[in-house]
This record gives structure tokens, sequence and C-alpha cells, in this order.
């Protein structure tokens, strides 16, 4: 794992964990467990939860948390994010959702939030990173809007030009849009920004997007 590629975003939700965050939740499993790993050497006393909804995902990236040594300190689950959650109220003292959220639609969001406001601690912070309305693949010929579920249906650009077209669907957010789902969901905005990152199209992140992808990141705490 030494010479993974990291990312902006993962960087930054990483460097938001401090010594007292011992029960962290990962929603969506990062690319091969890496942030995840990283998060574990960060606090050698924390104990994190990773989940997903990708039975194959998993599988792969248990493999790399047993050759890490890290099998007792990170554990992986199937779960939904936009269910109930089986954990009990103030549970966790930092969550991390990278790249995750946008694939709810508008009801699983406001779910979804409702159910880690619950199991944040008040003291907890929670870190996201979504996709931009101001993504450039979401401009693509062929794009569409649904305002019944908010997502955006946009064609993947390795079929375009194919007899096979297939299209990505993804709940895209601007800055007021993901801080209204948080502040309706009783969270306090530490801080939004947007930029740039490039994204990798494969799961070993080496095939990267030919231009960079647009990121909205925000860091909330529970009032």
């Amino acid at each position: 794992m030494e010479n993974f590629k990291f990312s902006i975003s993962e960087e930054h939700g990483i460097s938001l964990i401090k010594e007292k965050d011992i029960n962290i939740l990962s929603i969506g499993i990062s690319t091969a467990g890496s942030a995840e790993i990283e998060m574990a050497r960060k606090n050698s006393n924390s104990h994190i939860i990773a989940t997903t909804v990708d039975t194959k995902g998993l599988e792969y990236t248990k493999n790399i948390i047993i050759k890490e040594g890290l099998e007792d300190r990170i554990e992986l689950r199937i779960e939904d994010v936009s269910e109930k959650l089986p954990y009990d109220d103030n549970y966790f003292d930092f969550i991390y959702a990278r790249l995750v959220l946008h694939y709810l639609n508008d009801m699983q969001l406001e779910k979804a939030l409702s159910e880690v406001y619950r199991v944040m601690k008040e003291d907890g912070k929670f870190f996201i990173a979504v996709r931009s309305l101001e993504e450039w693949e979401a401009k693509l010929e062929g794009s569409t809007f649904d305002e019944k579920t908010g997502f955006t249906k946009y064609p993947d650009i390795k079929t375009i030009g194919t007899d096979n077209v297939r299209y990505i669907y993804r709940r895209l957010h601007s800055k007021d849009s993901i801080e209204q789902f948080l502040l309706k969901a009783g969270f306090k905005i530490e801080y939004t920004e947007e930029y740039e990152e490039y994204l990798y199209r494969d799961f070993e992140r080496i095939n990267k997007n030919p231009k960079p992808n647009k990121i909205i990141e925000v860091c909330v705490s529970k009032i």
C-alpha cells in the first residue's frame, strides 16, 4: 500500500481524524481499503467499521486488510446507509463518506443523513465528498436530469461511440444543495469547498479520467 495513489479529498478527510476519534465509520469502503488503512495507521487506538453494498469489493478489500495485518482494527460489513443502521445513538467519533452519498436519491439521502446524525457523537465530525453539478461528465451529450429523484443520467465515456452506450446515475450537488440536506438533518456546517480532482476509472486507480472532476467537500458537526 506504500505506493498507492491517494487523492486530495481522501487526504483531507483522513487529516481531520484526531487522537480522540476511537470509533470510526467509513461509509462505502475506499478503493482497496486505502483510506481505512491510513485511518488505522494515523490513530493506533481506533476501531474502524467500513461498509459497502458491493460483496465483490468487500472480498477484494478483505484480503488486503489481512495482508496488512489490520483485520482486528478494520471491520468490513455489507451495509446500506439508506437503511436503519445497527448502531447505538451517539456511538461514532468520526464518520467518513467520500464519493458515496451521490449514489442516493433525495429520499434515500435524507434517511441516510438522519441515521448518520443519530449514531454520531455530539462532539464528533462527519466528512463528506460528493460530485458537483458542474461535473464535466454530466454535461456530455445525452445527459438528462430527473427532478423527482435528483439524479443526473450521463453516458459512461468508456462506451461513447460504441453500439452499447451505458449510463451512470448520480445525485450531483451544488454547494448549496448538499448543505441544505445536511442542515435539514440537524448538522452544523464547519466548512464547504469545491475543487477539481482527478478521479480514476478503475478499482486499482491506474486509468485516470481525461479531465479533472469537480468535487464538493463538506465537514459538519452535530448540534
